[in-house]
This record gives structure tokens, C-alpha cells and sequence, in this order.
């Protein structure tokens, strides 16, 4: 009875996975279809990223001008 449970369990491990695998597959095939347009928006968000991420170091992490530094 045990070898009967796992073995259906094993069926249907196994049929999961080829799904997932067959879904990561149709993924693939779509991204290397549009590779060109996928590497231009990464590399538009990176640069955005950067930006935001300079933008905010700029104004939160730069020394305060002596005259302002230890007034309290």
C-alpha cells in the first residue's frame, strides 16, 4: 500500500516538474526571441538605478559645509 502511494507520488512529482520545465523552456524561447529589446530595458533600469542611487548618496551622505557642523 505504501509502494502504491509513493509511486503515484513520484508520477506526479514528475509531472509537476516536467510542467515547470516545459513553462521555463517557453520563457526562454520567448526571451531569447526579444534579446535586443530585453538587454535595452536593463540597461535603462540600471541606469535609472544609478541615478536614484546618486541622487540619494548626494543629498543624505555628503560632509555638511564647516559653518553648519556643529551648530545644535
Amino acid at each position: 500500500m505504501v509502494e502504491m502511494k509513493s509511486g503515484t507520488l513520484n508520477e506526479e512529482m514528475k509531472s509537476d516538474l516536467d510542467a515547470n520545465l516545459s513553462r521555463v523552456d517557453t520563457d526562454l524561447e520567448i526571451m531569447e526571441a526579444h534579446a535586443a529589446e530585453l538587454a535595452a530595458i536593463e540597461e535603462n533600469i540600471q541606469s535609472s538605478m544609478k541615478k536614484w542611487d546618486r541622487e540619494y548618496k548626494d543629498s543624505h551622505f555628503h560632509s555638511v559645509p564647516k559653518g553648519r557642523k556643529h551648530q545644535r
